[in-house]
């Protein structure tokens, strides 16, 4: 079932409820958090414990990669779940569109993975959410924060929830009409389809967005074969399950049909489908457009509900509000949201996804206002509260009634959190100027410094302004204080001549204030963790180089340290200093050290996070400047595709940061590249879009989706991710290539891959496979591109 936002507080009670002794137990439950392996979900991981903790409520938490990493760790812990240790699972940015009641299914070979006894709660900004997880009213649970108008518009519940014809449908629909009208029809399901025969007609052309939808397939063989790949998923049946939980609270949602344009009135009410002739001409029969259509068919009714179907899961993948948004929100439902360590989390979140294209310009501005909003409500920038918060120097030895001017000591701010515009640079206060510059994405492809002519502009455009390169490549924090201060009165005057705007330049960030002066900013917290989350450390690649030699076995321990490290970053963990003034407490102190000089050299924690974080940024400049002046990327009629090998890859790479090493079963030690992994080559895709958009290359009739190839040395195989192609910046499209993934991979004989991700537009291959799948996509988007 789904939870609307202003309910997600009765969700969070139910999860106490089932947690905490009662109903016949006598023992406190555990609650199982599995979190994804991005910073968005570990912020929200790090939020929802905290709320656990303060109602005393145990939890255990696992990192998780892949549904296939989900089933395997449910399977470790089947004993513990058997013996009702736990009373729920929490997924965090993932589950939503996975069938998950397939997890309540037991087969002949093994049992459920979860027993019936425990619930599962989703917090996931991945959509479209899978049917089956909307109409299953007890056992599943998902916070959504959507409108209620795309709320009422689900296909309704029943059979089949995954989209498919299964081969039941078929042979109902060689029956005759007569057949399937049958006494074996209930009559509330008669009725309810008779009174909406119209709207079912009309629906079948609409999208769930309300966008002009492709053709109607002509016949009813050419619809089922579109749905012959539909993946996993094909001829399953979902069980109805007795209302209970949460639905004793919230009222049960009834999703509504789509309406034409013509079905409804200038208010947005329903008309009706039939005229009422006037008294003058009851004794007359209406006219024949007047007439009530005659009602479908249960044969017809059934395909065009699964025609619904099929379009809602083919509008493509697309992301809603971030998880740690939802967390946030649900903390300031329960009046935990005064909690100043909450909220930088959801700042981080928020801006991670923001930073990694899962949401657009306008969804970072919703959910950064109602950010602002708490920052100034926990954090007023006013003058009384900055007088409170200082006290003259000469008050600490007596001396009250001196005359003569004071000597004013402020309290440190730390901890304080300030919504503030700032540049579009990479780790500006981690770095220097020439290089946050050098290696921003807008500075970048705005001057197309990948050309010669772009870096004179540069080097022209620091002059004009009056940067001395000496300063420029001196530290940020070490600049003189007199160009920092005129830094945006320089670029105001001198961004129109460059093709810089201002508005562009500058956006809305959350900055923390780490001791007396120092800040850090949430993207440059982002991209440290994430920067942590995709690189290995020395210990682990010790251990798994004294440990099993089995390459999954491998892979896993050096993610799950990953993971640990980048987690345990995210977090405050220093000690509260003795004797605090003013009742502060230990808020951003472990950050504190970092940003005024702190060492940057470690193995662990932010400062290693923000050096591989500037290491990652520069190798993927190289990379996407070294495919673009080999010509490694092909233009296809549909797509336009790249491979990036290991000798691809650009930079001065430190191996010790930017290669995951791992061991096969022979023995034979090889790498893995940076890219190898969704997000980085995610990162890389967005920035050759930015690059060639800025261009012109890439633009009107020229623009096309971005396929890019990785290939991993370490297991044979190849990473293959599809990406929309937006042609205005800051702007996001709905993401369509997993479908056409799946099909083209279902049809290719004899073909080994694997779609596993939580990312829907990833598939992984046999390296001798790529180029057969590439072949056979290309020809599965012409006969897209014909059928519309």
């Amino acid at each position: 079932m789904i939870l609307e936002d202003e309910n997600w507080s009765l969700g969070y009670d139910t999860l106490l409820e089932e947690s905490r002794p009662g109903n016949g137990r006598d023992e406190q439950r555990s609650i199982l958090i599995l979190c994804n392996a991005d910073v968005d979900a570990m912020a929200s991981a790090r939020i929802l414990t905290y709320l656990l903790r303060s109602d005393a409520i145990p939890y255990q938490l696992l990192p998780c990669t892949s549904y296939q990493d989900l089933r395997d760790t449910l399977a470790k812990l089947q004993e513990q779940l058997l013996e009702d240790q736990f009373s729920a699972i929490v997924l965090l940015n993932f589950g939503a569109c996975y069938n998950l009641t397939k997890l309540y299914l037991s087969t002949n070979d093994s049992p459920a993975l979860v027993p019936e006894t425990v619930k599962i709660f989703v917090l996931d900004c991945r959509r479209p959410v899978h049917l089956a997880n909307v109409y299953e009213e007890s056992a599943i649970v998902v916070f959504m924060n959507e409108s209620k108008e795309i709320l009422d518009h689900f296909p309704s519940d029943g059979d089949d929830l995954s989209g498919i014809d299964s081969d039941e449908e078929d042979s109902d629909d060689n029956d005759d009409d007569s057949d399937s009208d049958s006494e074996s029809d209930s009559e509330d399901d008669v009725k309810s389809e008779d009174s909406n025969d119209e709207e079912e007609r009309q629906a079948s052309f609409e999208d769930v967005e309300g966008t002009t939808l492709k053709k109607k397939e002509k016949n009813s063989s050419d619809s089922d074969d579109d749905t012959d790949y539909e993946g996993e998923d094909e001829k399953e049946q979902v069980e109805e399950i007795e209302e209970g939980g949460i639905d004793e609270t919230v009222e049960k949602r009834s999703p509504k049909r789509q309406k034409t344009g013509d079905s409804t009135s200038g208010n947005g009410e329903e008309e009706e489908d039939v005229s009422i002739p006037s008294s003058q001409d009851e004794d007359q029969d209406p006219p024949q457009e007047q007439q009530q259509t005659p009602p479908l068919s249960q044969r017809e009714l059934r395909k065009d509900r699964a025609q619904r179907l099929i379009r809602y899961y083919d509008q493509g993948s697309y992301f809603a509000a971030p998880a740690s948004f939802m967390a946030y929100r649900m903390a300031e439902q329960l009046r935990q949201g005064e909690e100043g360590d909450l909220l930088w989390l959801a700042c981080v979140g928020v801006t991670d996804a923001y930073l990694h294209a899962r949401v657009d310009r306008y969804g970072f501005g919703e959910c950064g206002h109602v950010l602002k909003n708490s920052c100034l409500k926990l954090y007023p920038d006013t003058r009384v509260d900055r007088a409170l918060n200082s006290f003259n120097a000469e008050h600490l030895n007596g001396f009250r009634g001196m005359d003569g001017p004071k000597t004013k000591i402020k309290f440190s701010d730390n901890g304080k959190i300030m919504a503030q515009d700032d540049y579009r640079f990479f780790l500006l206060r981690h770095s220097n100027l020439l290089d946050s510059m050098l290696y921003s994405e807008y500075v970048y492809s705005k001057l197309q410094m990948n050309t010669k002519k772009g870096r004179q502009k540069f080097m022209e455009m620091l002059a004009k302004m009056g940067l001395p390169l000496d300063e420029c490549r001196q530290p940020f924090r070490f600049m003189k204080t007199s160009l920092r201060t005129r830094l945006k009165a320089e670029f105001e005057a001198h961004a129109d001549d460059y093709n810089l705007d201002l508005n562009s330049l500058m956006f809305t960030s959350f900055n923390r204030v780490t001791g007396y002066s120092s800040l850090i900013s949430a993207s440059d917290t982002s991209h440290a963790i994430t920067a942590l989350l995709e690189f290995e450390t020395a210990d682990s690649r010790k251990d798994v180089e004294g440990g099993d030699n089995s390459l999954s076995s491998s892979n896993k321990a050096v993610s799950i340290e990953a993971f640990n490290n980048a987690y345990e970053a995210l977090g405050t963990q220093s000690e509260p200093l003795n004797g605090l003034l003013n009742g502060l407490n230990n808020e951003g102190y472990d950050s504190s050290n970092l940003v005024n000089g702190g060492s940057l050299s470690s193995n662990i924690g932010l400062g290693a996070g923000l050096r591989r974080a500037m290491a990652l940024q520069k190798t993927i400049f190289a990379t996407a400047t070294g495919l673009m002046e080999r010509g490694a990327i092909a233009l296809l009629r549909h797509f336009r595709y790249a491979h990036v090998t290991s000798s691809s890859i650009g930079g001065d790479l430190n191996r010790a940061d930017l290669i995951q090493s791992s061991r096969t079963n022979a023995g034979i030690d090889k790498s893995d590249h940076i890219f190898s992994k969704p997000l980085a080559l995610t990162r890389l895709a967005h920035f050759l879009m930015d690059l060639n958009r800025e261009n012109g290359k890439w633009t009107g009739p020229k623009a096309r989706p971005l396929i890019l190839i990785a290939d991993k040395p370490s297991s044979g195989r190849c990473l293959v991710v599809g990406y929309e192609y937006p042609e205005r910046a800051g702007s996001l499209k709905n993401n369509r290539f997993g479908k056409h993934f799946e099909r083209t991979a279902s049809a290719i004989e004899g073909l080994s891959y694997k779609v596993d991700c939580f990312e829907s537009n990833v598939i992984e291959l046999n390296a001798v496979d790529v180029q057969r799948f590439m072949e056979s996509l290309h020809v599965l988007l012409d006969d897209v591109a014909r059928s519309n």
